[in-house]
C-alpha cells in the first residue's frame, strides 16, 4: 500500500494506492476540522482501498483540514453553509478525480455524514461514477443544520441519480439523519438499482460490518478489482 499527500487538482488530498489498481474510489470525509487527515477517516481509506483493489482518494472538503480559513470565522457561517459549499465540492471533486484518472475506468464514490450531504450533487453531476455508497445520510434536522435549501438540494440531486447503483447505510436512532429524511432521499432516487440498510446505533455508531458490506456493494457492482498474487 502507497500513501501519499498531493494536491489533486490543486486540491489538498490523500491518495491510498493498493497496487495495480483498476480504478478509483472518492471518499467523501465527515464534518471535523481534521478533514482527511482525520485518524478514523485514514484507516478507512486504507480499509476500502485494500477490500477493493481501487486507489482511494480522499480531499479536503471546503474550511477543513488544510483549507481552514486562516482568520476568524464569522458567526453567520453555519447557516444555509452546506448549500452555499455544495456547488464547489462538485466542482473540487470533479477536478481532483481528473488529475487521477489514469488509475482506471471503475469509479465508484463512498461518503460519510457530511460527505453523504455533498455526494449526492456530486454523484448526480458525474455520470462516470458506477457505484456510490452513502453511510448516515439523507436530509438532516437540528439548528446547527438550519438549512432551508439543503432539503431541495439534497432531493433534486437524488432524483438526478439514474447512473449509479446506490447503497444507503443508516442508524436506527441517528440523532442527526432520521430515518424518515433517510427514506425520503432512497424514495427520490430513481429505478431499482438501490439498497437501504438500517443499523442499530446513533449517528457516529456504524459498525465495522456496515463498513464490510458496503466493500462487498462496490466489488459486485465494479467486479473484485484488488490485486492477483
Amino acid at each position: 500500500m502507497e500513501e501519499s499527500r498531493i494536491e489533486a487538482g490543486g486540491i489538498p488530498a490523500r491518495v491510498y494506492d493498493p497496487g495495480r489498481a483498476r480504478g478509483l474510489l472518492l471518499l467523501g470525509h465527515g464534518g471535523g476540522t481534521p478533514g482527511k487527515d482525520s485518524e478514523r477517516f485514514i484507516q478507512l481509506c486504507r480499509r476500502y482501498a485494500e477490500g477493493t483493489g481501487l486507489v482511494v482518494l480522499c480531499i479536503d472538503a471546503v474550511d477543513h483540514g488544510e483549507r481552514q480559513p486562516s482568520g476568524p470565522l464569522d458567526p453567520g457561517v453555519p447557516q444555509q453553509w452546506h448549500s452555499r459549499v455544495a456547488p464547489q465540492m462538485v466542482s473540487d471533486w470533479q477536478q481532483a478525480s481528473a488529475a487521477l484518472a489514469a488509475t482506471g475506468p471503475a469509479l465508484a464514490y463512498v461518503g460519510f455524514s457530511m460527505g453523504s450531504i455533498f455526494g449526492l450533487p456530486v454523484v448526480a453531476a458525474m455520470s462516470s461514477i458506477q457505484a456510490a455508497v452513502f453511510v448516515v445520510g439523507g436530509v438532516p434536522v437540528g439548528d446547527w443544520l438550519d438549512d432551508p435549501p439543503l432539503e431541495g438540494l439534497i432531493l433534486d440531486a437524488a432524483g438526478r441519480i439514474s447512473h449509479a447503483d446506490v447503497l444507503m447505510v443508516n442508524m436506527n436512532r441517528d440523532e442527526l439523519f432520521p430515518a424518515a429524511g433517510s427514506l425520503g432521499v432512497f424514495n427520490a432516487i430513481p429505478g431499482r438499482r438501490k439498497r437501504l440498510v438500517f443499523w442499530d446505533g446513533g449517528h457516529s455508531d456504524w459498525p465495522a460490518e456496515a463498513i464490510n458490506d458496503s466493500i462487498a456493494f462496490i466489488n459486485d457492482r465494479l467486479g473484485d478489482s484488488r490485486p492477483r498474487g
